[in-house]
């Protein structure tokens, strides 16, 4: 089926440009792009990861999103070789020591809380049973921050730290920064994901092919948030990989080494983080598609998403039944519930609780909600180009569809529902978890498909020199803000 995939067509050709003078400038195009691509991608990614190594030594301690929970979830594996138990385990010892030093409690900057009065460990409390729904959510916001409210996640990120965590030097502090270092080059490979993914979607458009991992490198909050300690930190490359290995199954066809190596990634990305439940209904868009256009038979491609299928049950089955034992759930969602709905309530009862107004600033200039002094005039720059790029996907969808040959349609048509079904299930989690909220970072698994897409859709619906002013235009104003936000971010923290 790898047939199907890259042969250059004239059906591509824009109106008003002669076949011959198409096929010229795409030879050029080729030339250029054969010349140094890697060497082009290398000096991106080394980019990429020197602004999360940055983000990692800099950002405050405990980086006010959760950090303390997810470092007292690593060493508590560490030391205990077993998992934590969401709403009986408390962080460490060390972690207070930590937040003493630094006076940093909660969510709030430093100095802005003051210094809980029980720091005791043998004075803290499982939640008592019996209150109302009033006097439990006083209770749980005096005591949440010393439970390690993180243990209900799955464990492979954790994991992967906790030979990290052994071999590093005693010092706590040590130990959170060398763990930042590893989310901060862990994460850094979401720049070369998203140039593969750009090449297998359209590599005729050198704008979209370069376009795309830049797009991915000025994303301001991406590198702030997953050089934390974070799950997201593992589970964003990998649910992006995931992604790719569907949109390379869409565009070359099903066989069963890329089936299996998909299904492995999708339960490697579950294992790291639930919210990347995502790649379950999109792993069935492949097989779909290409039962659509007539290249393959619904018997293949029933059992080609079998076979996809069987690593994710294998995998995720131990830790599941696990859970399903301790907490009567597959998730341990029940427990999580009591505690973190006080914070975040369900968006049953309020659609305000999912922070909707919160989601795309998030996206773009990361938690806590807006970080950066001058977001707002970096958004004068992605606002309008958002707007742009959506009136461009949606004129090569109604307008130009037709004449794109069938390899353009699937994989771009791929790409426009993975966009759709990804946020659409985040945002669905919400109601079936009972915790509300969906902050931006949980689209960031989407981020090389959202970045190829702003940019396709620019290229799509003005005409080249316009698209490429355009793309240059947000380029510079977005360098220029963004390097001004650094700036501030550092004399702030």
């Amino acid at each position: 089926m790898d047939r199907l995939s890259r042969a250059p067509s004239t059906e591509l050709a824009e109106p008003g440009i002669a076949a011959g003078e198409e096929e010229r400038l795409a030879a050029q195009t080729g030339s250029r792009l054969r010349g140094r691509p890697r060497l082009v991608v290398a000096a991106l990614w080394l980019v990429m990861l020197l602004m999360c190594v940055t983000f990692a030594l800099i950002q405050p301690v405990w980086s006010r999103v959760d950090e303390a929970q997810h470092y007292s979830y690593v060493q508590y594996l560490a030391e205990n070789r077993s998992l934590p138990v969401e709403g009986k385990t408390f962080i460490t010892p060390a972690a207070v020591q930590i937040s003493l030093e630094e006076d940093q409690w909660g969510w709030a900057p430093a100095g802005l809380l003051s210094t809980p009065a029980r720091l005791n460990p043998s004075q803290w409390s499982m939640l008592p049973a019996g209150l109302s729904d009033q006097n439990q959510e006083k209770w749980v916001r005096r005591n949440l921050w010393y439970f390690n409210y993180e243990a209900m996640q799955p464990p492979l990120y954790y994991a992967v730290n906790v030979p990290l965590y052994a071999a590093l030097p005693a010092d706590p502090l040590v130990k959170l920064y060398g763990m930042r270092l590893l989310a901060a080059l862990l994460a850094s490979t979401i720049l070369p994901l998203s140039y593969l993914t750009a090449r297998e979607a359209f590599p005729e458009s050198r704008l979209a092919l370069w376009g795309t991992p830049v797009i991915v490198l000025l994303t301001q909050g991406f590198a702030l948030n997953m050089s934390q300690m974070s799950n997201d930190a593992l589970a964003v490359p990998l649910a992006a990989a995931g992604v790719l290995l569907l949109l390379r199954m869409t565009g070359r066809g099903l066989a069963t080494k890329r089936s299996l190596l998909a299904g492995a990634v999708i339960a490697a990305a579950l294992l790291s983080k639930l919210t990347t439940v995502f790649l379950l209904p999109l792993a069935l868009l492949p097989p779909v598609l290409l039962v659509y256009y007539k290249r393959e038979s619904i018997r293949r491609a029933l059992l080609q998403t079998g076979l996809m299928t069987a690593p994710v049950a294998v995998l995720m089955a131990p830790w599941m039944l696990h859970n399903l034992f301790l907490y009567g759930d597959t998730t341990g969602a029940s427990a999580a519930r009591p505690l973190m709905s006080s914070f975040f309530a369900s968006p049953l009862t309020s659609l305000g609780t999912l922070r909707l107004n919160e989601l795309l600033p998030t996206f773009w200039f990361g938690e806590p909600v807006f970080p950066f002094s001058y977001w707002t005039l970096a958004w004068i720059a992605i606002g309008p180009a958002m707007v742009v790029a959506i009136a461009g996907v949606l004129f090569f969808l109604t307008q130009s569809w037709r004449r794109q040959v069938k390899d353009v349609q699937i994989r771009i048509l791929f790409l426009v529902l993975a966009l759709v079904i990804g946020v659409s299930v985040n945002l669905m989690l919400p109601f079936g978890s009972g915790i509300g909220g969906v902050p931006g970072r949980y689209l960031y698994p989407l981020l090389p498909v959202i970045a190829f897409l702003l940019i396709f859709g620019i290229d799509r619906l003005l005409r080249r020199e316009r698209a490429r002013f355009l793309a240059e235009g947000m380029l510079v104003w977005m360098v220029l803000w963004e390097a001004l936000n650094f700036v501030a971010y550092i004399q702030n923290r």
